[in-house]
């Protein structure tokens, strides 16, 4: 009896130790394949990578940092400064549609030769420095009873540019003696804003 039961037991424990052979060599076998699939994509990546070129590189590392782009909305302000007058002139644009959805750099290469000094997708700033006189002096006369009005050169040559409707008749004698001397403005927003003032 002694002697089935120890043969019993040693068959139990041979099926015993073949089964769990089976199992850590099915494990082990698993693993492996794991390792390997990974390595391959690894090396799959890599090689995708290594085969982009310095643009494709750049555009990846452009999209991964989120870089802020110009909107359909966007205004562009261009600030000119005229050495030649001491003038800076501003003026303000909606942005074109070719322009929409630029970075920073993109912008940077598009007015390359303009400082820019203010980037959001809603608002941009350009300045730029010109060793001339800027086309925006005038001067305010009278005119066979109405304002007139000149433009100067940077020689102060006056030259009519438009005559407006504002009547002389009625303003205050010290307006009057005012146009009847001249009045010297710059800049077409401070055009209006005088012409503004006498109607």
């Amino acid at each position: 009896m002694k002697k089935y039961t120890i043969i019993a037991i040693i068959t139990i424990g041979i099926i015993l130790g073949f089964l769990t052979g089976i199992y850590v060599y099915k494990i082990n076998k698993i693993s492996n394949e794991q390792k390997e699939y990974i390595a391959e994509k690894i090396e799959d990546e890599c090689t995708a990578i290594g085969e982009l070129d310095d643009e494709d590189i750049a555009n990846l590392i452009t999209t991964n940092n989120n870089e802020e782009k110009t909107s359909p909305n966007c205004t562009i302000i261009l600030k000119v400064y005229h050495e030649a007058c001491n003038h800076l002139i501003e003026n303000r644009q909606s942005i074109e549609e070719a322009d929409v959805n630029m970075t920073e750099d993109e912008l940077k290469q598009r007015f390359s030769d303009w400082e820019v000094q203010k980037f959001t997708p809603t608002e941009i700033v350009l300045y730029k420095e010109v060793d001339e006189f800027c086309d925006e002096h005038y001067l305010l006369k009278e005119e066979n009873g109405y304002i007139t009005i000149y433009k100067l050169d940077e020689n102060e040559n006056a030259q009519i540019f438009n005559t407006t409707e504002i009547s002389t008749e009625y303003l205050a004698e010290e307006d009057l003696e005012q146009i009847r001397n001249g009045i010297k403005v710059y800049t077409d927003k401070e055009l209006n804003k005088t012409l503004e003032d006498f109607e």
